[in-house]
């Protein structure tokens, strides 16, 4: 949501101290945000710290505009000294500075919120989280629970503005990390990781954060670890999630970044290796996906999404971070790694990340996998290539934080 600001943001503000009786008090510090990257933030997250406030929610005041920002305390946020984290939303437009002052008393009806708050219903980990964009399902279903699968991962993406229910029949559209060992039919996910270890480390009107951590039962010398950002206002979701190994295992698989669906899109989208978009039909007498055989898409990929032309939607994983790297710093085993994409039963697709892929490999112990995906849901597929570029900067160049003390 976008409000005016200059004179009449200003103006507002002292008409509402008039009539409620706040006032700014003494403002502690002094707080310089600075978009650096040259791309307009029509909504973006900040986070500040503050060594003076404890409270759950502060506020925050434009020292040009006067616009007020409600900013929300995080949850067993590592600190430095004795300084508290908070997380504000913020528009900027390219190359902006704003300066704002951290207010020392606001009352809530003073502010001006601007962005929806985040919607979470259920209970545990049977959750359906809302923003304008999207319901994300992360809630499980006696079948699921009777193979082994617990709540907590992906289930279904309902898309608000095309009114689509993405999923994958009988199983969760998204569940990687996943691992087979040689000679065994045992093929597991972060899905079947129960629920010992896990937990929400933030919940808010911003954010809702949650984290599974543990060993899948057969698969005792995997150290697993998943991670889920939601966030209020925007079209995609993060997910992080590590592999280490803490004895040597034997494996025949080892995949990541899956996601499975439905018969729902009509092309796959990627970039070739000199960034050029690509687009190859899914389904139809061509076989054109039989190319990818021969010359699978590289496992360093930036990007890789599938999108309906015709209903103009679209899912594109945006790989932020992905790395092998050992407890020793040494490169952890890889094989044939690449991504592939793979029809599957009831004519459903699915692309994932191999990185051991169909033969058994020795996996030492202190063996590392780790990567960070933004899953972006695309409302239109116009300009495809601009959308993503946009997010992709975005999210990898985030609001600068300075810091000036009266």
């Amino acid at each position: 949501m976008k409000y005016k600001k200059g004179f009449v943001n200003l103006l507002l503000v002292l008409i509402i101290e008039m009539l409620c009786g706040c006032s700014y008090c003494q403002h502690e510090k002094t707080i310089v945000l600075a978009e650096t990257a040259g791309v307009p933030r029509y909504l973006a997250y900040v986070k500040i710290k503050t060594a003076s406030h404890r409270e759950a929610v502060i506020f925050l005041r434009d020292q040009d505009s006067g616009e007020t920002i409600r900013a929300e305390k995080l949850l067993r946020e590592r600190t430095i000294g004795d300084t508290v984290t908070y997380i504000l939303p913020i528009t900027m437009d390219a190359y902006q500075k704003r300066t704002f002052s951290i207010l020392n008393s606001q009352p809530e009806y003073c502010s001006i919120h601007p962005t929806d708050s985040l919607k979470v219903l259920g209970e545990g980990f049977e959750l359906q989280i809302e923003n304008e964009h999207f319901v994300a399902d992360l809630s499980s279903t006696d079948d699921k629970l009777k193979r082994g699968l617990y709540p907590g991962q992906l289930s279904s993406l309902f898309l608000k503005k095309k009114r689509v229910l993405l999923k994958r029949d009988g199983n969760n559209m998204h569940w990687a990390p996943n691992f087979q060992k040689e000679n065994s039919k045992d093929y597991k996910t972060i899905g079947h990781l129960n629920l010992d270890n896990a937990k929400i480390t933030q919940n808010n009107p911003y954010q809702l954060e949650l984290v599974k951590r543990g060993k899948v039962e057969g698969y005792g010398e995997i150290d697993l670890e998943g991670k889920y950002s939601f966030y209020a206002g925007l079209p995609y979701f993060i997910y992080s999630s590590s592999m280490e190994f803490s004895k040597d295992a034997k494996l025949f698989l080892l995949r990541n970044n899956e996601i499975t669906m439905d018969k729902l899109f009509t092309h796959l989208i990627y970039p070739d290796a000199l960034g050029k978009f690509h687009e190859l039909p899914l389904y139809g007498p061509a076989k054109q996906l039989d190319s990818l055989s021969k010359t699978p898409l590289d496992d360093t990929i930036n990007w890789v999404g599938f999108i309906n032309k015709s209903e103009g939607f679209g899912i594109v994983s945006l790989i932020l971070d992905y790395d092998n790297s050992s407890k020793n710093g040494s490169d952890s085993p890889l094989i044939n790694p690449h991504v592939k994409i793979t029809p599957s039963r009831y004519d459903g697709r699915y692309w994932d990340r191999r990185l051991i892929h169909n033969r058994a490999t020795l996996v030492p112990k202190g063996s590392r996998y780790r990567e960070t995906n933004a899953y972006l849901i695309l409302d239109k597929v116009d300009n495809m290539a601009d959308q993503i570029a946009y997010h992709f900067r975005c999210i990898n160049n985030p609001i600068k934080v300075m810091y000036k003390s009266h």
